[in-house]
């Protein structure tokens, strides 16, 4: 008796491998990486986010004369940003010795803080010295200063924002 194997109509057949050209190949590639590149990025903590705003007014208070003092609001509420997210908002003041030039102090920081804060134009007249920046070395944390008039003097007053974070793990950071 003739064996099967020898007869080809009888064979079992192998599937058929579909043979990729490279270019196939690369379009897959890129589609897989554009898809990673999709995926959600997880939100910083609070706790980072602030720590970044904190550092960029601290780098503003560096510029003031040494030895002020720095009334640092204790509020540290986070305010709502895009989806669950929260945001860093801080304020402190300074308070400035008799005669100092608050003027002089605005025009010159830009310059004095370097490429890691950049100017930010605002369309508000104001009748007060006031610049503001974003932060581009402290993840891009806005940073508004201003030299404000209050009955205890002239004070600067320094306002932050971080970028959008996850809600502390606690209530009060």
């Amino acid at each position: 008796m003739p064996r099967l194997d020898h007869c080809p109509k009888n064979r079992p057949t192998a599937p058929k491998r579909v043979k990729a050209t490279r270019p196939a190949l690369a379009l897959l590639a890129t589609a897989a990486l554009a898809l990673a590149g999709c995926a959600p990025t997880p939100l910083p903590t609070y706790e980072t986010v602030r720590g970044e705003s904190q550092s960029a007014l601290q780098r503003v208070v560096d510029e003031l004369p040494a030895g002020l003092k720095v009334d640092k609001n204790p509020s540290d509420k986070p305010f709502g940003c895009s989806g669950d997210g929260v945001f860093y908002t801080g304020q402190w003041t300074i308070e400035t010795p008799e005669g100092f030039d608050g003027q002089a102090f605005v025009d010159r920081l830009p310059e004095a803080l370097g490429e890691d804060f950049l100017v930010e134009e605002t369309r508000l007249e104001l009748s007060y010295p006031a610049v503001s920046f974003i932060a581009t070395g402290y993840a891009n944390s806005t940073v508004d200063v201003s030299l404000l008039t209050r009955d205890e003097g002239v004070v600067v007053d320094l306002l932050s924002t971080s970028r959008c974070a996850q809600p502390p793990a606690s209530p009060s950071p």
